[in-house]
């Protein structure tokens, strides 16, 4: 989560702690809502998974751009596998991968979550016609990491200062707090074709990605 430090103990007391954590979440409602909402969490949600709002979390570019490497890698994978179909025939590609993510200080992700992973679970059938191969399927996203205070050493917060990662294990040890785990789900869908390609050149793709749309934001 932060750098790996030495120090594992505060020495300070637990209600002193709880006071600090609690003028945290009262003093970032203004300008992190949503960090401070989780930390409220943290020490009042017993443990409750909580879900993350897709909208808000696909607002940060650094979540964007593992959603886009992951895409890429199908779209390599499915290259490949289109020149194994043969013409009238079909084939299916499912796999996942997964993307890690460090997210940029000061942004309300680092305050929330500093590193991530997302993984992208996709299922594709390849058709093919003559030169070209017809794509279409699925990628379902799962963003997901455990909220803890249980690596690093500090964490600059804006009008605290530098708080201790120590304050948070303290407070799970004391059962004043309890570590949970976040998450956050949707859906793309492809369609493309990928063509033939004559020597030297490579088969070209053209796809083509778009968000399911859901109720919830």
């Amino acid at each position: 989560m932060f750098l790996r430090g030495l120090r594992r103990r505060t020495g300070r007391p637990v209600p002193e702690l709880v006071t600090l954590f609690r003028s945290i979440v009262d003093g970032g409602r203004e300008f992190h809502p949503i960090a401070s909402d989780f930390l409220e969490h943290f020490m009042d949600g017993a443990g409750a998974s909580r879900t993350m709002s897709p909208r808000w979390l696909r607002s940060f570019k650094v979540i964007k751009k593992a959603e886009r490497k992951n895409q890429r890698r199908f779209e390599r994978q499915l290259a490949r596998e289109a020149g194994l179909v043969r013409d009238g025939e079909s084939s299916w590609l499912r796999d996942y991968w997964d993307a890690r993510i460090n997210a940029f200080i000061g942004t309300e992700l680092f305050y929330v979550s500093r590193m991530s992973l997302l993984r992208s679970q996709g299922s594709f059938v390849l058709t093919r016609e003559g030169p070209e191969v017809r794509v279409s399927g699925t990628i379902r996203h799962r963003w997901f990491d455990p909220y803890d205070w249980d690596r690093g050493r500090w964490v600059y917060i804006p009008r605290h200062g530098f708080v201790p990662i120590a304050v948070g294990r303290e407070l799970v040890e004391a059962d004043e707090a309890r570590n949970f785990l976040m998450e956050s789900r949707h859906v793309q869908t492809l369609e493309g074709v990928c063509s033939d390609g004559r020597w030297p050149q490579r088969a070209k793709g053209r796809y083509t990605w778009s968000l399911v749309r859901t109720g919830r934001r």
